[in-house]
C-alpha cells in the first residue's frame, strides 16, 4: 500500500479528504521526510492545486504547483 510507513502521506491524505477545497494543508513531522515522499508531495500539490506547508526536523517545505521553497535540497 502506498501509505505504510509514511505518516505524511496519511495525513495529507486525510486532510485532502476533511478539509475544504483551495485551504492550504500544513503538517509537522519529528522526522526528515524522505525523497520519496517529497516527490509524492509536489506531485499532489500540483494535481489539486493545493498548498502544502510540511515542517520537518529541518526546515519548512512549501509545496505549491508542483514545486518545493527547499528547491529539491534539504
Amino acid at each position: 500500500m502506498w501509505v505504510c510507513g509514511h505518516s505524511e502521506r496519511v495525513a495529507i491524505t486525510f486532510a485532502l479528504v476533511h478539509t475544504a477545497a483551495g485551504m492550504p494543508i500544513r503538517i509537522t513531522k519529528n522526522i526528515r521526510i524522505s525523497a520519496d515522499c517529497h516527490s509524492w508531495v509536489k506531485i499532489v500539490s500540483m494535481v489539486t492545486g493545493r498548498v502544502i506547508v510540511l515542517r520537518d526536523t529541518n526546515r519548512f517545505h512549501h509545496f505549491k504547483g508542483g514545486a518545493c521553497t527547499c528547491k529539491d535540497y534539504w
